[in-house]
């Protein structure tokens, strides 16, 4: 005699039953179903506290036990650098195991940012800088004349180049990327903003950059009109990181005799200073011209990109940096900027 299958609402019924004090035989009877039917179910449920069928493991055994998995983790967050050769000798499988059970724990093999390594003084003082600055509003912060300097370098290319060639095409003259033995060497630029206006670029000669000359060609040069043209100059505080051109008496006496004050600022924190970002969008736009392979080259190219930045663009930039201040109260390491 062939029985129907019984419905999950079929099954609750014979519970509800036998809670009402109903015989197994009795229920069997009603359902039309063997009595060992019934009492599976019921012993199921005495045991599970449902009616439902436990679900089934699909598929093939799993490789790594519950153990694995938790060594494999605690490996991979203890030691960053740790190579898929090292992980899988670890826990005795494949490379490609490995690698499909780091992606299932949420892990990804990404390259590693440079930062500035922060030791303990350095959080100490990011946190202290932080803290003091973090009830300043965006109109505090575009009184600051951001500033610094960056290197530029002339004949090299650190992009890798891509060309659409056949197999045998390696090594023509159009699918090559052609380096150069000489002609390599450095400009160097100086920089600055505020939430109102940019300063020109200055360009610093490689044979000019002491103190004195840093003072010469960019306080005398150009800071001082940047500082004085504004409406009421004496709401504006100089930022500068702690380079020693910035640190030596002359450049302290002439910010004294000028009446300019000057912004504390923790060391090896260029991911709080929004100019830093200016550089990286330059050095960005550059990979996509023609590469340089002069100084006066180079220098045409990074004006050219600087006159195209918008005090639109550089007021956002100041906009976040109550959230740069939160980020180092939060965890007083680096952070994403």
């Amino acid at each position: 005699m062939k029985y129907r299958t019984l419905s999950p609402m079929q099954k609750n019924q014979i519970v509800g039953m036998r809670k009402a004090g109903m015989k197994c035989k009795d229920i069997a009877e009603v359902f039309s179903a063997p009595y060992s039917t019934i009492s599976t179910i019921l012993s199921h449920w005495k045991v599970h506290g449902s009616v439902e069928s436990l679900k089934s493991q699909c598929g093939r055994p799993r490789k790594l036990s519950e153990r694995d998995f938790r060594v494999l983790c605690h490996a991979v967050s203890s030691n960053r650098r740790h190579t898929l050769v090292e992980l899988a000798n670890l826990v005795s499988v494949s490379r490609t195991t490995v690698r499909l059970y780091l992606h299932e724990l949420g892990f990804r093999n990404c390259i590693a940012p440079k930062k500035p390594y922060l030791n303990v003084k350095h959080k100490a003082d990011r946190l202290a800088f932080a803290r003091a600055y973090e009830s300043w509003t965006f109109e505090d912060w575009c009184n600051i004349i951001w500033t610094d300097e960056s290197s530029f370098k002339t004949g090299k290319n650190p992009r890798q180049i891509r060309v659409w060639r056949k197999a045998y095409e390696k090594y023509n003259w159009d699918c090559i990327a052609p380096s150069f033995k000489s002609g390599r060497s450095s400009v160097m630029v100086w920089g600055a903003f505020t939430g109102f206006d940019k300063s020109p670029l200055v360009t610093i000669p490689s044979n000019k950059r002491s103190s004195s000359d840093f003072v010469t060609i960019v306080y005398e040069g150009v800071l001082i009109g940047f500082y004085f043209l504004h409406d009421d100059p004496e709401q504006l505080i100089l930022m500068e990181d702690g380079a020693p051109v910035h640190r030596n008496s002359l450049p302290v006496q002439w910010r004294c005799t000028h009446g300019i004050e000057k912004l504390f600022w923790p060391a090896n924190s260029p991911d709080l200073n929004p100019i830093e970002n200016v550089w990286m969008v330059v050095k960005d736009l550059l990979k996509h011209h023609s590469r340089p392979n002069s100084k006066l080259e180079m220098i045409e190219k990074i004006q050219s990109v600087w006159d195209t930045i918008s005090i639109e663009w550089l007021r956002t930039l100041i906009s976040t940096m109550p959230y740069r201040m939160q980020a180092v109260i939060a965890g007083g390491g680096s952070t994403r900027w």
